[in-house]
């Protein structure tokens, strides 16, 4: 039997893999396979999934080598390959959980719009490492167009989680996979904006994905090696978005908005060889070098009041889009 939908859990931690498997074992419509590749942990990844064969259709792989961290999307990638004909990919992981009813009313959003997007959006709970409810992220409306996605994205205003997205396997595949990026920091942001394209991407209503805020997430750390990397990272998406939004008219000054908000952001963590690599890595694509004093005084001497003016005038009068 061709299930709709291949859910793929690249795993590694064993702390919280047991209430993923949880989640998924209850849903309320089983018209999905999982594959879940450990990607050779220490911890007994295998152990745990053996014990949910009875309650789900899944298929288990222990690769030989550790490739997660070293290129976590190539780790993404040769998990989504384990997977068969599914239409739909669904790449979750191994710490967070989704509502009973995700599979459910995401099969029933794709039918209702007969399968048009290829990328379908679920909103977003936060919860903590006891699986206790946190905050309720921005939800995203009915449709979301790429541009906008990107610009609520790098504002602040729009959560971007991996797990928040399923998407067509034809378009995964003419797509050609997921953007490259260290530590695969906005390779899912580029990946949604490329997916998504001109149709946008569709929100599932009635069904909600808790992504655990831990201690083992990736985001949090602030150690120099880490930020560093990410500020490259985050400055590959930058200028990759440039060029792809092109044709926006106001994707320069976005893209400068952006651009302080990241310097301000990470100066504290990075050294001064980072900051000059950035700004180099900025005017190199960007052009328009008579804007650095700009620049500079708005993200360091006036801490950043450029861009918090910004969010006062969409507060005030709202996101012209």
């Amino acid at each position: 039997m061709t299930h709709r939908l291949a859910i793929i859990i690249p795993a590694y931690k064993a702390t919280f893999l047991p209430a993923a498997l949880d989640s998924i074992a209850m849903q309320t419509c089983k018209d999905f396979i999982l594959y879940v590749g450990d990607d050779c942990s220490p911890e007994p990844i295998g152990n745990i999934v053996e014990q949910y064969r009875d309650k789900i259709e899944l298929v288990y792989q222990r690769f030989d080598t550790n490739l997660g961290g070293k290129d976590l999307v190539a780790q993404w990638e040769r998990c989504i390959a384990m997977s068969r004909e599914e239409p739909y990919i669904w790449l979750f992981s191994d710490d967070d959980v989704m509502e009973p009813n995700c599979v459910e009313e995401l099969l029933r959003q794709i039918e209702k719009t007969e399968g048009y997007y290829d990328v379908y959006h679920f909103n977003v709970d936060i919860i903590n490492e006891r699986g206790a409810y946190k905050k309720r992220k921005q939800d995203y409306p009915a449709v979301l167009p790429a541009y906008r996605f990107y610009r609520g994205k790098n504002s602040g205003r729009l959560s971007a989680f991996v797990v928040e997205n399923v998407f067509s396997r034809k378009v995964y595949e003419q797509m050609d996979g997921f953007p490259k990026y260290d530590l695969a920091w906005g390779s899912d942001v580029a990946a949604w904006i490329m997916f998504s394209g001109r149709k946008g991407m569709c929100t599932v209503p009635n069904a909600r994905v808790c992504w655990r805020q831990s201690s083992q997430n990736i985001t949090p750390d602030y150690s120099r090696q880490i930020a560093e990397r990410k500020l490259r990272a985050q400055m590959a998406l930058l200028n990759w978005a440039y060029r792809y939004f092109a044709e926006e008219p106001d994707i320069y000054t976005t893209n400068r908005a952006f651009f302080i908000l990241f310097i301000h952001y990470n100066r504290r963590f990075v050294s001064k060889e980072s900051i000059k690599e950035a700004f180099a890595s900025y005017f190199a694509v960007h052009g328009r070098h008579w804007d650095m004093p700009l620049i500079y005084f708005c993200a360091f001497l006036i801490d950043g009041i450029y861009f918090r003016i910004r969010k006062w005038f969409t507060w005030l009068y709202g996101d012209k889009e």
